[in-house]
């Protein structure tokens, strides 16, 4: 019954009943790669149907299913691979950064610098304060990563692109250590 609750419904809290179910009788690690075979199976019957549609308002698929589970398993870098091979949902790849961070700064800042525009994009003050966040995050991995020149120009170019927008404009300006 728990297989087929899972696979009717492929999602981490259905994987993790599996798991739970599975462990009492000592089975996970056949169940482990059954259930992480049937998500790759589905993902890529999606991506076959995407390429048979040419226009589609619904989202793309990506292995947002198979980085959540291998997150919630600890194992960062399959997780790393599955979203670099397949792409995964912004917070998904938030959430990579953090834990990569640490070990692959430079991982983590091509996170951040690719959230800064769409972030940008919103055009409301919310989204002014988000990418500030971004970008102290930004600051704070080149200056670690000894890229401090470099991250002064790319102050100047968001300058120069975003100088329409005052309020991210005066957002900026309160970063004094950036100047």
């Amino acid at each position: 019954m728990i297989w087929d609750e899972f696979s009717d419904f492929l999602h981490l809290d259905r994987y993790k009943l599996l798991k739970t179910h599975a462990d009492k009788t000592q089975q996970w690690p056949s169940w482990r790669e059954r259930a992480l075979a049937l998500v790759r199976t589905r993902l890529s019957e999606a991506k076959g149907k995407e390429q048979a549609r040419r226009w589609s308002w619904e989202a793309t698929a990506d292995h947002s299913d198979l980085v959540m589970i291998f997150l919630w398993e600890q194992d960062v870098e399959a997780a790393w691979k599955e979203a670099k091979a397949g792409g995964c949902s912004s917070i998904l790849w938030l959430k990579l950064a953090a834990k990569r961070e640490n070990d692959y700064p430079e991982d983590a800042l091509g996170i951040y610098q690719n959230q800064v525009e769409p972030t940008l994009a919103r055009k409301n003050n919310d989204a002014y304060q988000e990418t500030i966040t971004y970008l102290k995050q930004i600051h704070r991995l080149m200056h670690a990563t000894n890229q401090q020149q470099q991250f002064i120009k790319y102050i100047q170019t968001l300058r120069l692109a975003h100088k329409p927008k005052r309020n991210f404009m005066k957002l900026l300006d309160e970063q004094k250590d950036w100047q």
